[in-house]
């Protein structure tokens, strides 16, 4: 016998979540109560401003979280009942936080839920050099000779073959050695 049940449409939650997917990039999805809605929405109504827009208020919190409305830096309008939402950001490596709301006509903005906190990371190379793991010269160049580096614009299989000669030759010339004692068998498929 089967059991089909369904997943809820909600869970009766109030919050915004954020998760960086990339640099560049922010995942958010949320859910508002609607409890908190209506009284949101009475708080509007009583202070006789009228909701233009349902949004998703985007921050960059990197240098605090203080003075919000100066560190806004888009608003998303939400339509057709959207729950979620990909953020795309201009500056990598910075903090943000986001905050879904109802923007009024006179641009006032009331919060329904706020997200946590994120960072992206950087879209280049660290400037952290940790000695630990770097290599001498002479081996980054093998590596690089290796993967095919020297040869840009080569097809696929001429960049497998090509690597898969270097290896043969660094192999077979000792380039790596090992306390056990043994050979090392390479497949030729040619």
């Amino acid at each position: 016998m089967e059991n089909h049940t369904s997943l809820p449409d909600g869970y009766g939650d109030n919050k915004v979540v954020l998760m960086t997917r990339d640099p560049r990039t922010i995942y958010s999805y949320w859910e508002i109560n609607k409890i908190t809605e209506d009284r949101v929405r009475q708080e509007v109504a009583s202070k006789g401003l009228t909701p233009a827009k349902s949004v998703l208020r985007v921050y960059d919190i990197t240098e605090g979280v203080e003075n919000l409305d100066e560190r806004m830096v888009s608003d998303f309008e939400l339509k057709n009942w959207a729950n979620s939402w990909y953020i795309h950001v201009d500056v990598p490596g910075r903090s943000w936080m986001a905050e879904v709301g109802i923007l009024c006509q006179t641009g006032e903005f009331f919060s329904l839920a706020r997200s946590n906190n994120v960072s992206t990371p950087r879209d280049s190379m660290s400037d952290i050099c940790d000695e630990d793991w770097m290599c001498p010269e002479e081996l980054y160049y093998k590596m690089f000779a290796l993967s095919g580096g020297y040869d840009v614009g080569e097809s696929s299989l001429e960049m497998s073959e090509i690597m898969s000669r270097h290896l043969k030759e660094w192999l077979s010339s000792g380039g790596v050695t090992s306390g056990v004692s043994g050979n090392v068998l390479l497949k030729d498929k040619g």
